[in-house]
């Protein structure tokens, strides 16, 4: 695939995920306040800014992302802490997750996502060959990614820290980091996982719903069931944007974590499928593009993002069929949030200015 064919393939996947994201976020919550345009109109907002930004970071050279790896960590850490200070950050359904500076909500979590990426492929490209130690190649990897996730598991974020533990996982895979000591830390973070969810009441109840979640009907497993019973009665074409009943309050969160039932719903297998398609786009030109770059650092910024992206879709659609627990991540451009939609737009900002650049460009 030639450079402008996947800059094209990219932006053209990108802005079809954002234009129907734009459209359920009318069709998904039209009757959840007394302006029916509310969230439409936010959420085109959102979308002018998310160009705004995916158009500034595909601007600078990958060099200045690498000289920005520490300061983007370090800030993304200390909003993951400021969130958890008590009248600092917003609380919404039981999770500390935002810090609101009144004209901006920040989501810790949502700017971890594109800091780790930056931070792994600026550390891996570094170490090079010495990732095959122990102490070189791991050690360092669980260190600031651990704290990062531990933060996560405090406010609490399980999705977010899922995402993250898996694309470091990835990453460090890519990076040549002995697949000995990737399977010993898979197993050490196992005991970690099933604390986390035994220990919340909630989450213990959401797992034994998801075994069995029409025997959860009314409460715990209400999400999964009406999701099912909006992805199902879609069939071919859908009912029409805008005739979906989910939207009428059936499911939760339709226009947000549930966006794809909606979509199923209202478009019907075409659309889930046309929606998939993007994902499937972006993820053979983000492979080609990292298998297309000349420096480790721009290699490993291709995967970690395009890692990121896909990992959040698959993830999300896995949710919207009942294949895995409920997490709580949106899909990528087209679930309606703000923090969410600006890094994702950053994030297809710089795979754009990869895409683009020669193969073989190190100045």
């Amino acid at each position: 695939m030639t450079a402008p064919n996947r800059s094209l393939a990219l932006l053209a996947s990108v802005f079809t995920l954002m234009g129907i994201g734009w459209v359920m976020s009318y069709s998904g919550s039209a009757f959840a306040t007394s302006d029916g345009l509310f969230f439409a109109k936010r959420h085109g907002l959102h979308l002018m800014l998310g160009t705004l930004c995916m158009a500034a970071a595909a601007l600078p050279h990958p060099r200045a992302y690498q000289r920005l790896a520490y300061p983007m960590y370090g800030l993304a850490l200390l909003v993951l802490i400021l969130v958890l200070l008590p009248g600092v950050g917003r609380r919404v359904g039981g999770s500390a997750r935002w810090l609101d500076l009144g004209f901006l909500r920040v989501q810790g979590g949502e700017l971890l996502k594109l800091a780790l990426v930056f931070y792994l492929a600026m550390s891996l490209a570094k170490k090079g060959e010495k990732m095959r130690l122990f102490h070189a190649g791991i050690v360092p990897h669980i260190v600031l990614p651990g704290l990062a996730v531990l933060l996560l598991l405090a406010e609490p974020d399980l999705g977010t820290a899922f995402v993250s533990m898996s694309v470091t996982f990835v990453m460090l895979f890519i990076g040549g980091a002995r697949t000995s000591y990737l399977l010993a830390m898979l197993l050490a973070a196992i005991p970690l996982a099933l604390h986390a969810i035994t220990a919340s009441p909630y989450r213990l109840r959401r797992l034994i719903a998801f075994f069995d979640p029409w025997s959860h009907r009314q409460d715990s497993g209400y999400q999964v069931v009406e999701s099912l019973i909006a992805m199902g009665s879609g069939q071919l074409w859908g009912s029409g944007v805008g005739h979906g009943p989910a939207k009428l309050q059936f499911l939760p969160a339709a226009h947000t974590d549930f966006v794809l039932s909606l979509i199923g719903q209202e478009w019907g297998f075409v659309g889930v499928s046309l929606i998939l398609l993007c994902f499937v786009i972006i993820t053979i030109a983000g492979l080609h593009t990292a298998q297309s770059q000349y420096d480790p650092f721009c290699c490993y910024l291709a995967v970690g993002i395009t890692t990121t992206l896909v990992l959040q879709a698959v993830v999300n659609a896995c949710v919207a069929l009942g294949i895995v627990p409920t997490k709580g991540i949106t899909l990528p451009f087209v679930s309606y949030g703000g923090a969410s939609l600006l890094i994702s737009c950053c994030m297809a900002g710089v795979l754009l200015q990869l895409s683009a650049a020669p193969p073989h460009d190190d100045s």
